[in-house]
């Protein structure tokens, strides 16, 4: 079973892996992870240099944090209005950011990118609390290095010890990856619903808010 994108040259695969994690942040329906896990699976087989794989993933996701920070503090959402596609976009932005309920602020920024959607919420929420420009650019660089490290690792690490041909490396890395940000963001609106019943509950204790 050959890897998929295995038959493009790395250049093209490194560049077109950056392309879809920039736009990842914008439409997160991307599945960026995917091409991630797969360079680490590739890198584990000789197919792409690891520090190539590394840095490219690592320059897409905080190029594309930067881009859609700023799109959002300097309040240029205006543009996407202008256009059919850009409103559908910019509709698409604001139902993660509504469902998904960060909070403005640098942990967010790093943690919240390993949940669906959460990379998306964390940045245009951050965007439009008018975050300091230069400590957000740093937040975001170590949440890109995580998120990178992971991904890649994972790939890596599924095609360098299994013994499997890349494909099938790729695949087991792509379903571990999966597997862990689901149960994750399962836990976390458990967590979430379970705060929310006791505030119903229990509207007059102290340190948690009426509902």
């Amino acid at each position: 079973m050959d890897l998929p994108g295995s038959d493009i040259p790395a250049p093209l695969y490194l560049l077109l892996m950056f392309a879809v994690i920039f736009v990842d942040v914008v439409i997160p329906i991307v599945p960026s992870e995917l091409l991630v896990i797969g360079s680490g699976t590739m890198s584990a087989h000789g197919m792409l240099l690891l520090p190539l794989a590394i840095v490219t993933a690592f320059a897409g996701s905080w190029v594309g944090d930067v881009a859609l920070f700023l799109l959002f503090r300097r309040r240029l959402t205006h543009f996407l209005d202008r256009f059919r596609w850009g409103r559908s976009i910019h509709r698409g932005l604001r139902n993660v950011i509504e469902k998904a309920g960060t909070s403005p602020t640098y942990a967010a920024v790093v943690a919240v990118r390993f949940l669906p959607g959460g990379r998306t919420a964390s940045v245009a929420v951050a965007g439009i609390a008018e975050l300091p420009l230069r400590p957000f650019m740093l937040a975001a660089a170590a949440g890109g290095l995580l998120w990178t490290a992971w991904l890649v690792g994972l790939g890596f690490i599924a095609g360098a010890s299994t013994g499997l041909p890349a494909g099938v490396s790729a695949l087991l890395g792509m379903a571990v990856g999966t597997l862990v940000g689901a149960i994750t963001a399962a836990v976390l609106a458990l967590k979430k619903l379970r705060k929310a019943r006791k505030a119903h509950e229990y509207p007059d204790e102290p340190g948690t808010p009426a509902s």
